[in-house]
């Protein structure tokens, strides 16, 4: 990704890269809210999108960010995606405030931002504020075609167009459009003819107004109203919009992936009820004293990978973000040729310092899954249901029952997610969707090692951490026990012995089994619960017709699905339950449509529908 190239010049940011100012030189405040921040009216509705084309030195984010705190109630939210293909180094942005004068101004909401700054890497990448996620997208700006989101408002930002065209041709602006709903407003500095033309042309109104400290800019309002089932390119990856009204959730499962789910739903003021068939939190694979969080390592390029490394370094801002958790890196080691080759092949990202045969991630380290699960419960204020076995569901008139074994009684709930893990299995009964429930056990010796990062190899050891170091994890398909099992324990210990210098004394204190769900394709499953019959049906001839548009699919209303994630949970389930909100909420896709199809429910079955499927 490239770095801005910023001088100062009149007392005011100077880009090299476009030979432009950032801004007004005298007056850089003024000059954004007039032209984009207080440009236009907040509406009554929860949910508010704002999308900007160049983040710059995030000044209008800031300013719109102070406007929303000071007017806006607790009951509204508001989206803020900004894209920007210029990295500016935290340390410059801090810098840029203070010779500009107005650091003190925005201190409180620009010190937060730089603390949870991303990496120098393309990527999509959200803050927390107070009812406030902003999205900051580092990219070139044709990634909107890969994003998902109706704005209320565009901030359409980015140097002069006589230097800078790109930003606004044709096809940024056809984007705009699609991006946008009718009465969508769209504010900018500039009145140039090639601007007025494309906008125009893609179904904006123009109104000419006086610029600031200039003759005129323009204002522009989005014309179109989009009716009936329009026909898109694999429409069966597209998300249908279901109604809620009193928002109120049922997530079956206690481990992680429901813990962030809970959590970001009660940011969005659901009532969340957590069923869980334990007497308490920590039965599960969740429950281990010690973790890792960490990567895979693949080749440049490869889906799988690229998803991993955006979900762990979204992990690690959202841990530090929500639970000020500390974490201070990890050591992953290649053991065999194929890793070393896949390492060799990542020497230069950002996020892996490779050396030789290790790659040390500065966005892992060792976590503590018992502890984090609790501490998203009591933050999301769920009620949880101890004791409570899933058996089945009936839905009618809008409302699930849930029904329990052993229990007369039911409980009803408007929105139903399975999160059970490795159980899912037992629930779950798609065609082609094969899932491997996996026994992994973890062996907890004495302190044996005093190290400061997770080691990951073979097998991994965790830091010390209360008394007792956690090696493991075991893998195994077949075996069904809950009992640890003492062969596992000695197969932990010979997978840890490249780390060891062999004259340490370990000293076993005991063992705990969990079971990890996976999918055929290693990736998660994370989305709306399709209706089989209808994709049967509908994507029948996919052989044939792959290529050409597609109705949109039937779900089955505000059922969702949430497992699936292996080994990697508490770095994927930060991504899935962003992307579980969006879908229930309607809000802003928050990841690049491309992974999408990688995590679809239903992508198993299109495979084989486009295979000729009968």
């Amino acid at each position: 990704m490239k770095k801005a190239n910023i001088i100062f010049k009149d007392n005011t940011p100077f880009s090299l890269d476009f030979d432009d100012f950032y801004f007004n030189s005298q007056d850089g405040i003024q000059e954004s809210k007039y032209i984009y921040t207080e440009a236009f009216n907040w509406d009554n509705k929860e949910q508010f999108v704002i999308a900007e084309t160049g983040f710059g030195i995030g000044l209008n984010f800031f300013l719109t960010l102070k406007r929303f705190l000071k007017e806006q109630n607790d009951e509204k939210r508001l989206f803020y995606i900004s894209i920007e293909k210029f990295y500016i180094d935290k340390e410059k942005l801090r810098e840029i405030y203070q010779k500009l004068g107005f650091y003190e101004d925005f201190k409180e909401v620009l010190e937060p931002f730089l603390k949870f700054y991303p990496p120098c890497k393309e990527g999509y990448y959200r803050f927390y504020f107070k009812n406030c996620f902003l999205d900051l997208i580092f990219d070139d700006i044709s990634i909107l075609k890969k994003l998902d989101f109706k704005a209320n408002v565009w901030f359409l930002d980015g140097f002069s167009p006589s230097k800078n065209s790109a930003m606004f041709d044709d096809n940024v602006l056809f984007e705009v459009a699609r991006l946008s709903k009718k009465g969508t407003q769209l504010c900018t500095f500039s009145a140039a003819s090639l601007l007025q033309k494309n906008l125009q042309k893609n179904g904006f109104c123009i109104r000419k107004i006086k610029g600031f400290r200039k003759r005129e800019m323009i204002q522009a309002f989005f014309e179109n109203d989009k009716t009936g089932q329009e026909m898109f390119q694999e429409a069966y990856f597209k998300r249908v919009s279901q109604k809620i009204k009193n928002k109120e959730v049922a997530i079956i499962g206690a481990g992680i992936c429901a813990a962030v789910l809970a959590y970001e739903l009660f940011l969005r003021g659901f009532k969340i009820s957590i069923f869980e068939k334990n007497a308490c939190l920590g039965e599960g694979a969740s429950g281990n004293e010690s973790g890792i969080l960490s990567s895979l390592i693949l080749k440049p390029g490869v889906a799988l990978g690229e998803f991993s490394q955006l979900a762990l370094v979204e992990a690690n801002r959202f841990y530090r973000q929500i639970l000020d958790l500390k974490l201070e890196g990890v050591i992953e080691i290649a053991h065999n040729d194929l890793m070393q080759e896949r390492f060799l092949s990542q020497k230069n990202n950002i996020l892996f310092n490779i050396k030789k045969n290790q790659a040390f991630l500065q966005d892992g380290g060792h976590i503590q899954p018992k502890k984090l699960v609790q501490a998203l419960f009591e933050k999301s204020k769920a009620k949880i249901y101890f004791n409570h076995q899933f058996e089945n569901y009936q839905y009618k008139n809008g409302t699930f029952k849930l029904f329990f074994n052993g229990m007369k009684d039911y409980y009803q709930s408007e929105i139903l997610i399975y999160a059970m893990g490795a159980d899912t299995k037992d629930f779950i009964s798609y065609d082609f969707m094969n899932l491997s429930k996996v026994r992994g056990q973890v062996t907890h010796l004495e302190p044996f090692c005093d190290i400061q990062y997770p080691l990951s190899s073979k097998a991994y050891i965790c830091p010390k951490n209360q008394g007792i170091q956690v090696i493991g994890a075991s893998y195994d398909r077949l075996n069904s026990s809950f009992n640890p099992n003492s062969e596992d324990d000695r197969e932990n210990i010979r997978n840890i012995k490249e780390f060891l210098k062999g004259d340490e004394k370990l000293i076993f204190k005991g063992s705990k089994v969990g079971f990890r769900s996976y999918s055929s394709d290693r990736f998660a499953i994370i989305g709306a619960a399709y209706d089989e019959n209808f994709y049967k049906e509908c994507y029948k001839d996919l052989l044939w017709t792959k290529n050409k548009k597609q109705k949109l699919p039937q779900n089955i209303p505000n059922l969702y699905l949430n497992f699936a994630h292996g080994s990697r949970a508490f770095s994927t389930s930060i991504l899935a339950a962003r992307y579980l909100c969006a879908l229930i909420g309607d809000e802003p896709l928050c990841i690049d449509k491309d992974f999408i199809s990688c995590i679809h429910p239903a992508r198993f079955l299109i495979r084989k529908l486009k295979k000729g499927l009968k």
